[in-house]
């Protein structure tokens, strides 16, 4: 067998254990709080489509054994009259394919208990992330060898926090799982128009829009790129425009086939979706290096912090890196630019526009959010598109070493990064979301928000039911976190065990994530730690992520 193969294999092999792994673990995760809300999101989108064509497309959308019309069901899920006030609805704007087809195969596939149906979702969630990788892996190859590709495969892989949200996180990485897609499909497309890619980019555009406005960012590149491809060109200069025109007619019927909010005023529902999403009305305040700031007000440098404490520091050394040597030949071909040929001056391959593209895509995108002063929460998850961008660059910046040593001394060098990584990861598994690098090494839980999701209080929650056999147990929620939402993890005998209450003095427990904690008002006129004993505490890296107190 050829060296190649063997390499090749090794990809393959990757991809193998990546999929066992996502099929093994998908049920170690809590539920995030967004899940529940994006599962009223399929339900409502599935309602809008029945009314939209006068007849039941999607026969029985209410469980078999519900007794009651949908509109009902949807109330009872925490959405009121879903028929009258669509447009009212917040979660509207947010693209419905993923959650209007979990919501069809929930009734499809008669899933009746709420924890088989959040765990489907997780596996739903995972699987739809791994095809990406897929995509993100061959986008690689368009650039760089395979080995380099196998590398930045790695680097992808091994992102605790992706790794992570890519089992419960149904917006972010959902979103990212198909801009990238839709990124490889752009660069397919750019490198040889044809009407087959033309199908392919439109409807992964589409799909990409659909969930996230900012997907529109791709045919923005896609047109950009196209025109300054052509600029200077005397011969055949038009030859592909015929492509790009059939690209945006399918580009434009399928956003709106797949997005129901744009049916009624396709143009009119978008430009207010875009207009809306870019200051998102979240009225909250995060957490950020020790104060609550309000989401409207975080200092330009928020979303940039932290991408580079989130991330595992390789990795970041290796963007700075890359970054350099692609702004510097950019600036090289700027220098060199002349009216004969502007493509050949700016880039001299396509493996150079493709280093530009990426780059742009990444860096305007950060210029786009800290201009507009886009509503950020949560870290840098409104983000995560810019990922796979983030690695490329990464990968580039690696590339200079590659071309300069060996590999085997570069495997070397790397290869105890990604084994360190990776051991994190599974002796901290299932709470790679709190991962941070030793950018900053201590106080981390009292700068930066550690649990936004609420996935571990599924996790305190088992505690307390396993360890506590009364019938009645009573919480007090000293945190801004969804334990509610958690309790559909459990069946319904360990469902009517939990009250939460509201009133600290009547709790047997108390439990808390630390989101929000010290805003609590209940808490702060209360000394719990005198009143309550400290039962169990999960931490990682000495951080509490999430504690239980127990009446003295």
């Amino acid at each position: 067998m050829k060296l190649q193969n063997y390499i090749n294999l090794v990809a393959v092999i990757i991809f193998i254990l990546l999929f066992l792994t996502g099929i093994t673990i998908y049920t170690d995760y809590g539920i995030s709080w967004d899940e529940y809300n994006q599962r009223i999101n399929g339900f409502v989108n599935l309602n809008i489509i029945k009314q939209f064509f006068n007849f039941e497309i999607f026969p029985g959308i209410v469980p078999e054994n519900y007794n009651g019309s949908l509109d009902v069901y949807l109330k009872n899920l925490g959405y009121e009259k879903s028929s009258q006030n669509f447009e009212k609805y917040m979660g509207k704007e947010y693209g419905a394919i993923f959650d209007l087809t979990m919501a069809y195969l929930e009734e499809k596939l008669k899933i009746i208990n709420s924890i088989d149906y959040f765990h489907f979702r997780h596996l739903s969630n995972f699987l739809v992330f791994y095809i990406s990788s897929i995509f993100f892996y061959f986008l690689l190859k368009k650039r760089f060898s395979t080995k380099l590709s196998i590398i930045g495969l790695l680097f992808w892989i091994l992102s605790p926090r992706i790794f992570a949200e890519s089992f419960y996180n149904n917006k972010d990485i959902i979103f990212l799982s198909f801009f990238t897609i839709g990124l490889y499909c752009a660069i397919d497309f750019l490198d040889l128009p044809t009407y087959k890619k033309s199908f392919a980019l439109a409807l992964s555009c589409a799909l990409a829009i659909s969930l996230r406005v900012m997907g529109i960012i791709i045919p923005f590149i896609v047109v950009i790129f196209y025109i300054l491809s052509i600029a200077g060109e005397k011969k055949n200069k038009y030859q592909n425009l015929n492509k790009i025109f059939f690209y945006f007619i399918l580009l434009i019927l399928f956003t709106i086939v797949i997005w129901p909010h744009l049916w009624t005023n396709p143009l009119f529902n978008f430009l207010d979706t875009f207009k809306n999403m870019s200051a998102y009305p979240w009225r909250g305040s995060v957490f950020y290096f020790g104060d609550y700031i309000s989401a409207k007000n975080l200092p330009w440098h928020y979303p940039i912090v932290w991408i580079f404490i989130s991330t595992p520091i390789l990795y970041s050394l290796l963007f700075i890196i890359g970054s350099v040597f692609i702004i510097s030949n950019m600036i090289v071909g700027f220098l060199n630019l002349s009216n004969n040929n502007i493509s050949n001056d700016i880039w001299k391959n396509n493996k150079e526009r493709m280093d530009i593209i990426l780059f742009l895509i990444f860096f305007f995108t950060i210029f786009l959010v800290i201009k507009l002063n886009s509503t950020l929460y949560g870290g840098w998850r409104h983000l995560y598109f810019i990922y796979p961008c983030f690695i490329f660059i990464s990968i580039r910046g690696l590339e200079h070493f590659y071309n300069k040593f060996s590999f085997k001394y570069l495997i070397f060098f790397i290869l105890p990064f990604l084994i360190h990584t990776g051991f994190w990861m599974i002796k901290n598994h299932p709470f790679q979301f709190v991962f941070f690098n030793n950018l900053i090494v201590k106080d981390i839980n009292n700068l930066f928000e550690l649990d936004y999701w609420g996935v571990s209080n599924k996790h305190s929650l088992e505690h307390i039911l396993i360890n506590d056999s009364n019938k009645k147990i009573k919480l007090f929620v000293a945190s801004a976190s969804a334990y509610s939402f958690s309790l559909e993890m459990f069946d319904k005998k360990d469902k009517k065990r939990i009250k939460l209450v509201n009133n600290v003095t009547d709790a047997d427990y108390l439990v808390t994530n630390h989101y929000y904690q010290n805003g609590n008002p209940k808490i702060l006129n209360y000394n719990f730690k005198n009143n309550y004993n400290l039962v169990k505490e999960l931490k990682i890296n000495n951080m509490p992520i999430n504690s239980i107190y127990k009446i003295k």
